[in-house]
């Protein structure tokens, strides 16, 4: 048979694929024929294994059960050679390994050709002769020309290998979490999937699905191709060789055939069952211990992110109904200022910590939330109602109606104090006469006028990063100062401190950079410095601008670590405050890593306040990150160490004179604000929805009015 023939019958093959078992099944057949071998098989690698996958000529009962070591046998010296392997007598060869039972003794020859991608080998394709075979340069041309086109089909097994996992029904399960925020919800169920809202049941409709996401395929179809037009224009062979492999796994048969019976099976949206099924190849990737194939993770991710992106569901704005139940995996910052949070009764997560975003909102808004949920969006599939208990830790999927009741029960009991002024505005006056003074931590302008209606003290921190993560408006001058009255508005003549940009590691959007420890990395006054310094003048002019109307204003440079990134940012501050004709407001500085704590006084004299971020200062004082729910128990921030630690912080500023006030949700802890205060703090700032039930708390406690 010639060379084109053979390859072209390979090609029929693969294009008319159903499943990989059966399509290498009739390879190794068609191969074996046309080639004149014995035997043809083919082994994978599988956990450091090279396992018999299909094989004509040997015992059908061998397919799975017979491996070899990677460097094991013939097949092993194939694959650590990484190169054609030739043998006559191959029995009586030193790396022969023999496998009773099938059927292998009498093969004279052994040819072995790497299976790969690139550079890389996942598994061999070998031939077996009964009689010594003869060589060449075009039989090895030949053999090895089979092998590469093999080796896309091989590829496409690892990626689209099916991995079923668990199944669930819709009885009532109940899962057990890491509380984040207290309370109870009993809601629906919705999804938030990079920046993505799965749409409701009732919004459904399985055959408008369907098309949706046909036609989002062709239209990612096309852009591919294109794609690899414009690389290829551009001799970017490796870029096109990218695109191509995402091409072949886009139209891919089982890939597509998996989205579209989990539409119509579990009647989901296009945009969920996207996701989910790419979330299901992207964990079958990742646990495959080959370095190069779990890269191929982030290909699947690609291509999902393009069929989201035509399916019109990476968006920001969205439409949810009351009572809805958010789950993600983890939500960002921007994510959650763009959610209705009106119509959000709970929040359920996999990977949020204790001090995530989400547990300061949920907090903040008296919304119970939970982590620590694994699968996510595998247990959603057949859910249709939930219940959170933000006490204890449980989510409690499709709960039965004795259930419902039994919560309902207890919801009733489970009350927290009325948010009346009769707590919120009264002041804090202690026996020895000082005063408490409660500041706000803001998000949104909903918050600074809620702030006013508790009649907090002022604004202790603007997260002015909400609102660059949250809009899709381009973060201009005129923008910034738009939103910075708005808030103003409220506190016209109280301080109200307004934070740089904080972008970190938890704040970051899909569009940054990937770093492999980024609460270690290019955040905060770090990222103001480098890739955003046109951003950081912008808003050091917008607030600078803005505090000639204001003259309360504060600027809070974040995440500094020594005491030369304070200066630098403060002179181009000046720089231009003087270019506006006016007078640079107060500066301060946000303590939350320990090493600035040792530079404190050479800030004297520039630096007018001290902010302590408690969340940051505790996880890198004690190297415990609070973003990952494995580690939430070590997270108490009641302990004697870091007491200790806040205990310097006060004194040293005490010996400076400069005020220090504790902002972080750490102080939202009736029992801990009052060693706190204990401790000698005074000034704190809070969530403005935790005001009423703190100022409830000192007063029955601590006050002496």
């Amino acid at each position: 048979m010639k060379k084109i023939e053979l390859l072209l019958g390979i090609s029929n093959i693969i294009l008319n694929a159903d499943d990989t078992g059966t399509t290498l099944a009739n390879i190794v057949a068609y191969v074996k024929e046309a080639i004149g071998s014995d035997v043809c098989s083919i082994y994978l690698k599988n956990n450091n294994r090279l396992v018999l996958a299909a094989t004509d000529g040997l015992s059908e009962n061998a397919v799975g059960s017979i491996s070899l070591g990677l460097d094991e046998g013939l097949t092993g010296l194939t694959y650590t050679s990484d190169a054609y392997t030739f043998i006559r007598n191959a029995q009586h060869h030193e790396r022969f390994h023999y496998f009773p039972g099938i059927n292998e003794e009498p093969y004279m020859t052994y040819i072995g050709v790497p299976l790969k991608s690139r550079d890389h080998e996942f598994g061999v394709l070998v031939f077996q002769f009964r009689k010594n075979k003869r060589n060449s340069d075009a039989f090895q041309k030949l053999l090895m020309a089979v092998a590469a086109q093999v080796s896309g089909l091989v590829l496409r097994h690892y990626l689209m290998q099916s991995d079923d996992g668990e199944t669930f029904d819709d009885s009532e399960r109940t899962e057990k979490g890491v509380p984040l925020s207290s309370g109870i919800a009993i809601g629906e169920p919705v999804v938030v999937m990079s920046k993505m809202i799965e749409k409701t049941q009732e919004m459904i409709s399985t055959e408008m699905e369907l098309i949706e996401f046909r036609k989002a395929l062709d239209n990612t179809t096309s852009d591919l191709k294109e794609l690899i037009k414009k690389m290829e224009a551009a001799s970017q062979e490796i870029a096109s060789s990218i695109f191509e492999t995402h091409l072949m796994m886009l139209n891919d048969v089982s890939f597509r055939m998996d989205i579209e019976n989990h539409i119509s099976e579990k009647n989901k949206s296009a945009s969920f069952s996207v996701r989910h099924v790419a979330d299901k190849y992207i964990r079958r990737f990742r646990s495959i211990n080959d370095a190069y194939l779990k890269e191929r993770a982030q290909d699947i991710e690609d291509i999902a992110t393009r069929l989201l992106e035509h399916l019109g569901a990476v968006r920001k704005e969205t439409n949810l109904r009351d009572n809805s139940v958010v789950f993600a995996n983890r939500l960002t910052p921007g994510e959650t200022a763009s959610l209705d949070l009106e119509r959000v009764c709970g929040f359920v997560t996999e990977k949020d910590g204790v001090t995530s975003h989400t547990a300061i909102l949920a907090k903040s808004r008296k919304i119970p939330a939970v982590t620590g949920i694994s699968n996510i969006h595998q247990k959603l599939e057949s859910a249709h109602s939930i219940i959170v208990d933000g006490y204890e830790g449980y989510v409690i999927f499709n709960p039965t109606p004795e259930t419902i009741e039994r919560y309902k029960e207890k919801m009733a009991v489970k009350t927290v104090p009325m948010e009346s002024k009769d707590f919120a505005c009264q002041l804090i006056r202690l026996a020895d006469g000082s005063r408490v003074n409660f500041y706000a931590n803001i998000s949104s302008v909903l918050d600074s006028e809620k702030a006013a209606m508790f009649c907090a003290d002022g604004i202790g921190l603007v997260r002015t990063e909400i609102f660059y993560l949250r809009d899709n408006t381009e973060f201009t001058i005129e923008y910034q100062l738009d939103i910075y009255r708005e808030i103003m508005r409220a506190f016209p003549d109280k301080h109200v401190v307004f934070r740089l940009l904080d972008i970190g590691s938890d704040k970051k959007t899909a569009y940054e950079a990937y770093e492999d420890n980024p609460a270690l990395g290019n955040r905060g006054v770090r990222l103001l410095l480098t890739d955003y310094m046109p951003m950081l003048r912008d808003q050091l002019t917008a607030l600078i601008r803005l505090s000639q109307s204001y003259p309360n204003i504060k600027i809070l440079i974040p995440f500094i670590a020594d005491v030369e990134e304070f200066f630098k940012v403060k002179n181009i501050a000046k720089e231009i405050a003087a270019a506006e004709n006016t007078t640079l407001p107060e500066v301060g500085v946000m303590l939350e890593i320990p090493s600035i704590i040792y530079s404190m006084e050479l800030m004297h004299g520039e630096c007018a306040f001290f902010s302590i971020g408690t969340n940051d200062m505790f996880q890198y004082f004690f190297a415990l990150d609070r973003g990952n729910p494995m580690v939430s128990s070590l997270y108490r921030l009641d302990n004697p160490a870091f007491f200790s630690l806040l205990r310097r912080i006060l004194e040293k500023a005490q010996n400076l004179d400069i005020p220090v006030e504790i902002c972080g949700e750490m102080a939202a802890d009736p029992e801990i604000l009052i060693k706190l205060i204990d401790l000698g703090y005074r000034d704190f700032s809070v969530s403005p929805y935790a005001l009423n039930e703190l100022k409830y708390h000192l007063i029955n406690k601590v006050t002496s009015n």
